[in-house]
């Protein structure tokens, strides 16, 4: 019986309990606070079994996750986390199970009667790096290529998507695509790790036009997640709007002061332009304005400037900036209680 276990974790304070109730569950342990050495255990190594503990310095479980099947699909991987909602792991790489934190030896998956990986892996290069997000999440995906410091570039729709490029497991530049509106940076890494559905491969890595990632991949990660719950706001204020106007030709939301909206609904992207161009021609002469109804020769636009300098447009038909502004108000006035 292989009763050989890899045991990460990088937390001092957890780690002798850890090691404690899964000797006691009959592991034989390789533990590792180096997030490279035991990746380097997981790619050369043969083991019976991983434990990851939730809590880590410098890594993350989705990535060691990633990783583990990869190399060895069917060996079994444990996390130790304390209570609370772990359906994160759960979404596209399930492990295992959880064990709680602290763990007793009788909570503890028992070795199986013979090891289900007790050979090396084969040479990771030979095997390609392309699949779907549906079956590999792109945050686990970078996670994974971060750990092993690769170098590379991946791309989304055949580049005409998304590209991310990492050197080194840094980021350093990321590129979204949708329709018209283009994004780069952190918001880019955020609107494509939402994509319900793309294909990907992993490229030879290649010197990016410039760089727009300047902080570590994790901290990019975790700036990504927060602005993805911004970026659903933003649909569900595009969406309200465009049913309280269904005149709308064009409709954007984003930072008045940015060069691009942050989400767009038709026309939207010229929307945002003229609404920016219009507030900054009357600052000189008024100030700030919030609210801006205009008409031109060709159509009717109107903006509300609410928060934090974010910014809603839309445009219509000439005759309607008086009707589309107050729709604008309602929906800004509304998401705000």
């Amino acid at each position: 019986m292989d009763t050989s276990a890899v045991l990460i974790t990088t937390m001092q304070h957890r780690r002798g309990v850890i090691e404690q109730a899964l000797a006691a569950a009959g592991w034989k342990l390789h533990t590792y606070s180096d997030v490279a050495a035991a990746l380097e255990h997981l790619k050369t190594k043969p083991y019976a079994s991983v434990f990851c503990d939730e809590t880590l310095r410098g890594a993350s479980v989705g990535g060691f996750l990633a990783w583990s099947r990869r190399i060895a699909p069917e060996v079994p991987f444990y996390v130790i986390a304390t209570t609370g909602d772990h359906t994160s792991l759960m979404a596209v790489h399930a492990p295992d199970g959880v064990v709680a934190f602290p763990p007793d030896a009788g909570s503890i998956p028992r070795p199986v009667k013979a090891s289900m990986w007790d050979v090396p892996a084969a040479n990771l290069r030979d095997l390609p790096l392309e699949g779907r997000t549906s079956l590999m999440r792109l945050s686990d995906l970078i996670e994974m290529l971060a750990l092993s410091a690769a170098s590379g570039v991946v791309t989304l729709g055949a580049g005409q998507v998304g590209r991310v490029y990492l050197s080194g497991g840094q980021l350093e530049h990321v590129v979204c695509v949708q329709g018209s509106l283009e994004s780069t940076g952190v918001r880019a890494l955020a609107r494509l790790l939402i994509l319900p559905d793309a294909d990907f491969q992993v490229l030879p890595y290649r010197t990016p036009s410039r760089r727009t990632i300047h902080v570590s991949t994790a901290a990019a990660l975790s700036e990504a997640a927060r602005l993805i719950d911004e970026q659903v706001r933003d649909a569900e204020l595009l969406e309200a709007v465009a049913r309280a106007s269904p005149e709308a030709t064009g409709i954007a939301v984003g930072y008045a002061l940015a060069e691009s909206p942050s989400d767009v609904r038709a026309d939207g992207s010229s929307a945002f332009a003229s609404g920016v161009q219009a507030l900054s021609a009357l600052k000189q002469s008024v100030g700030h304005v919030s609210h801006l109804a205009i008409e031109s020769e060709r159509e009717a636009l109107a903006a509300v400037r609410y928060g934090d300098e974010n910014l809603l447009v839309a445009t219509a038909p000439r005759g309607r900036s008086v009707v589309l502004l107050a729709a604008l108000a309602k929906v800004v006035k509304q998401t705000r209680h």
